[in-house]
């Protein structure tokens, strides 16, 4: 934990000036940030201002940082992700990283002053968050460059101790670098075999241009593919500058279905032609999409004729590539009597169920009905409806025959019987 300035070991944070060359070595040095890696989440400075940018000796001035989460928005469990019927807003809900509790931030330096600028229990800061904190500031009474220090300290997770350069009236002025970051453009959804597209814009948020931009992309899914190139060159960018790439991918419809996670990997130099890295992760969530239809139809009898019990079954095909839930299947507009609705429950990619259905065929003809399939995907609820038909012949003419026939011969043998036995007698 980081002890309070008055408690706080002294370190030796004499005036600096670049009047010797080993101050500009450690200008350098303290002017590329990192983010500090640790077991639990934590935090890194990932941008300060001095106000004014050079201050008189013994003026006042500030120092604001930004503490960013080292966490990514990205990271976490496969999103379950359900877009709103009524809205179309996507609803995801994730097991997201623990975020980072800061218990305070203090500004220490044995040369500037802190005039205000104590933090105590600031609370958590989650993953992909930034906030930005002030300090108010006296420069001390001889000219130069001091190197305050800001220490945060966060729970279960390692501090962080980041020098801020304060130009007092000195004539050497700082090394500016620059700063780039990624910001991506990527559609609510993706349905499995569909291509998307992503737009990617670099900024230099820096104060000194950026050159030999190289720009890697690289998918974390073999079923996720760049339909053009993975890589991209940009010769220089300037500061409060911005280049756009356009990406397009192609998906295959095994992608898991979930957060697909895209790495970008931005190397460039400034004008110390020191090398530089920017890593950032687009998170592309694939979103099935089920899909019902009939796979076929079957009575029992295969002939139906008037007065029959009519064992109706459609099984309903999902051909789409996410489960199919609550499918539930009615028969509209049918005047025959029976059961007319069947719950099939869920039905996965590529498989059937049957619908069963249970008929009195009371009358002979050609009915028309319509049979209504509801089901409810990632992307709500669906119905589709399909136009069919069912013939109920009339009785046929051979079982009457058949029957007159059966009589006639019991008659005639009754007969002969009853003949030879009189014979007999």
């Amino acid at each position: 934990m980081v002890q309070k300035p008055a408690a706080a070991p002294r370190r030796n944070m004499k005036r600096r000036t670049l009047r010797h060359i080993p101050g500009i070595l450690i200008l350098i040095l303290v002017l590329v940030p990192a983010a500090a890696s640790a077991t639990g989440p934590t935090v890194f400075v990932s941008n300060y201002t001095v106000t004014p940018a050079v201050l008189m000796p013994g003026d006042e001035g500030t120092i604001t940082v930004v503490l960013t989460s080292t966490a990514s928005p990205a990271t976490g469990s496969p999103l379950n992700i359900r877009l709103d019927p009524g809205t179309g807003e996507t609803n995801t809900s994730t097991e997201m990283q623990e975020n980072a509790y800061i218990e305070n931030v203090l500004l220490v330096s044995t040369d500037v002053e802190v005039v205000t600028g104590s933090f105590q229990d600031i609370g958590e800061i989650g993953p992909g968050q930034s906030f930005p904190l002030t300090f108010r500031i006296r420069a001390p009474g001889e000219e130069g460059i001091y190197f305050p220090e800001v220490w945060v300290s966060v729970r279960d997770g390692t501090g962080v101790r980041y020098p801020v350069p304060v130009n007092v009236n000195s004539a050497h002025a700082l090394i500016k670098r620059p700063a780039l970051r990624v910001e991506r453009t990527v559609p609510a959804s993706v349905d499995p075999g569909d291509p998307f597209n992503v737009t990617l814009t670099i900024h230099n948020d820096g104060q000194a241009s950026a050159s030999d931009i190289s720009v890697s992309v690289n998918a974390t899914s073999g079923a996720i593919v760049p339909r053009n190139s993975e890589n991209y060159y940009i010769p220089e960018l300037k500061a409060g500058g911005e280049s756009v790439l356009n990406l397009t991918f192609e998906t295959d419809t095994s992608v898991p279905l979930g957060l697909e996670q895209i790495l970008v990997s931005v190397d460039y130099r400034g004008a110390d032609l020191a090398a530089s890295r920017q890593v950032a992760t687009i998170g592309v969530p694939i979103v099935g999409r089920a899909e019902m239809g009939i796979a076929s139809i079957r009575t029992e009898p295969a002939r139906i004729t008037a007065g029959d019990l009519v064992d109706l079954t459609i099984r309903l095909e999902n051909t789409g590539t996410a489960d199919a839930e609550s499918v539930r299947a009615t028969v509209e507009d049918l005047p025959l009597p029976g059961s007319k609705e069947a719950f099939l429950g869920t039905i996965e990619p590529g498989n059937d169920g049957p619908a069963v259905f249970t008929l009195q065929a009371d009358e002979a003809g050609e009915f028309n009905y319509t049979l209504v399939v509801r089901y409810t995907d990632d992307y709500g609820e669906h119905t589709v409806r399909q136009a069919l038909q069912v013939v109920v012949a009339e009785p046929g003419l051979i079982p009457v025959v058949a029957a007159v026939a059966a009589i006639l011969i019991i008659v005639i043998a009754a007969a002969i019987f009853w003949y030879r036995r009189r014979q007999g007698e």
